[in-house]
């Protein structure tokens, strides 16, 4: 089984005791379905960013639960059908890693920068300086 996490949205007009039942009526389409329902997180009426089924504002719920992969189109086919719930979206939550073995960092290296030496003045000679050289 696999972990899932399942948002949807259930109309505001609903009182929280009604909320409640919807919450309880998905968490048994969950178990139906062969699944386990884990966490519940009611995470209150919030305005939609359009209007949907006439509706303007909405109660978001996220449901934590564990399924097998080939039950999820029942599921969703079943969150389709419920009057109360406007949309849902059922998402794979990631796989959780197995802790890395804890490496100590290498030894730092050292680094010997070279020292700016700043180059000594050229003598610029002129030409006159230069024959007199010659001669």
């Amino acid at each position: 089984m696999r972990e899932y996490e399942v948002l949807y949205i259930v109309r505001a007009d609903l009182d929280d005791d009604k909320v409640q039942d919807v919450v309880k009526r998905v968490n048994t389409l969950i178990e139906r379905s062969g699944g386990a329902a884990e966490r519940t997180n009611l995470w209150g009426k919030r305005k939609l960013a359009y209007e949907v089924k006439h509706q303007k504002e909405g109660s978001y719920v996220l449901q934590d639960f564990q399924i097998d992969q080939g039950r999820i189109p029942e599921l969703e086919a079943a969150l389709k059908i419920t009057e109360e719930v406007l949309r849902h979206l059922i998402v794979r939550k990631p796989e959780k890693a197995a802790p890395a073995p804890v490496v100590p960092p290498p030894p730092a290296e050292v680094v010997l920068e070279p020292i700016a030496v700043e180059p000594e003045p050229v003598a610029v000679k002129s030409m006159a300086d230069r024959e007199e050289e010659e001669s």
